[in-house]
């Protein structure tokens, strides 16, 4: 293994970790795993710069109730990370709320900072299916579209 690829696994195992150990007084510490150009992606947003991304998430400890990630998995494959997560919250609308998820990172050249973050998880069934009224709807057009 050559210098760079232990660099990226040293920076996604401390980026895994950040989110992990993540509360209201650690956002701003993204700003040490990240490029200046960082961008992340969720299925509900792109947010360009890790200052936005830091107000991005600041405003998820003002919005639920005990947000906490869970880094189950890391991985490095040549110029992509992956990090699987379970994320948990109390959420006003929805109650108790479970998710897991991947992301998929990018890493600055000499692999020490982490400069794209792609989050992929299912926000149909585990976001909109639980909104009530919208989520009769979703429940049942999966119900549809199932294979029996």
């Amino acid at each position: 293994m050559d210098d760079v690829q232990s660099a990226k696994l040293e920076t996604l195992k401390a980026y895994g970790d950040y989110f992990a150990n993540l509360g209201p007084e650690t956002v701003d510490n993204l700003h040490h795993h990240v490029t200046p150009d960082y961008s992340f992606t969720d299925p509900f947003n792109t947010i360009n710069g890790p200052d936005r991304v830091c107000a991005y998430l600041d405003k998820m400890f003002r919005d639920t109730e005990n947000p906490q990630f869970i880094v189950t998995h890391q991985a490095v494959d040549n110029d992509l990370g992956f990090l699987r997560w379970r994320f948990t919250a109390g959420i006003s609308v929805l109650g108790n709320w479970d998710v897991t998820g991947m992301s998929a990172v990018t890493f600055s050249d000499d692999g020490t900072r982490i400069s794209s973050h792609v989050d992929h998880w299912d926000s149909g069934m585990a976001f909109y299916a639980r909104i009530p009224v919208l989520g009769w709807f979703i429940r049942r057009l999966a119900a549809r579209m199932a294979v029996s």
